[in-house]
């Protein structure tokens, strides 16, 4: 059993609340044992994609994919929640957004135990999915992977196992943000690969991302597991970049001046 999920992690997780206290992942508002914060709801629902949380295939490169989905537009409270987790040495901050995701995309509830928000799993969705995998960090700078954060509570929401080891790196490359659409596809392309093929063979897997901007990654992640035999790949993120119009494929696209590949 992993220390993170045991008794032992728990009383951890107790006294961190007490000697770091639980703050918004949005707006670093101390919160404590409140679920929500409520500086930010107002934004947060100006921020909500409606009619659907699933991303038009004619405005992402989601080819090969069973489809995608994110609930919030990369802007705001939101971006600035995700630059949080990724540049201030904050995994607190990711485990907040991936409880936010759960509870969005998959209508889990959420308890506050020990201080903190856990998600509770939903019967039957284990029924479209075997396993959750993260998007694989862009550097080891950071000391943890966001997406992987993240998919944590996904993975418990479904219902079934994360699995934050199958899917690597297998090469690095330039930061994403700047390149145009072409540039991004050919920045990925054969980036990532497979650890264990037969852990992956027939498996329908629920990608996990903390931003979709283009979806080149998510795309360049779901070639590497279909091609390991994987039976299909459906990608969320907390967020996604909305451009408001269809660009050029070699037109620079500037959606965050810290995000890295």
């Amino acid at each position: 059993m992993q220390i993170e999920n045991s008794g032992v992690g728990r009383i951890l997780r107790q006294l961190r609340w007490v000697l770091y206290p639980r703050r918004c992942p949005f707006c670093d508002r101390v919160l404590g044992s409140v679920s929500a914060c409520p500086d930010c709801k107002e934004e947060l629902e100006t921020l909500r994609r409606r009619p659907t949380f699933r991303l038009a295939r004619e405005r992402h490169y989601i080819k090969n994919l069973e489809g995608a989905a994110a609930p919030y537009r990369y802007a705001g409270c939101v971006r600035r929640g995700v630059l949080r987790a990724k540049f201030q040495a904050a995994p607190w901050a990711a485990d907040e957004l991936g409880v936010e995701m759960a509870r969005l995309l998959f209508g889990s509830e959420v308890r506050m135990r020990g201080f903190g928000p856990e998600v509770e799993t939903v019967p039957g969705l284990a029924i479209g999915y075997n396993c959750v995998v993260p998007v694989p960090a862009s550097s080891r700078v950071r000391g943890y992977n966001v997406p992987e954060r993240m998919a944590r509570s996904v993975a418990r929401a479904v219902g079934v196992p994360l699995e934050p080891r199958l899917l690597v790196r297998a090469r690095s490359g330039k930061r994403q943000e700047g390149l145009s659409f072409d540039e991004r596809l050919v920045n990925v392309s054969g980036a990532f690969c497979v650890t264990d093929p037969e852990r992956v063979a027939g498996k329908r897997i629920l990608l996990v991302d903390d931003v979709i901007t283009t979806g080149a990654t998510v795309t360049a992640c779901t070639q590497a597991l279909l091609a390991a035999g994987a039976e299909s790949v459906f990608a969320v993120a907390l967020a996604t970049v909305e451009l408001d119009a269809p660009r050029s494929p070699t037109e620079a696209i500037l959606e965050n001046s810290e995000e890295d590949f």
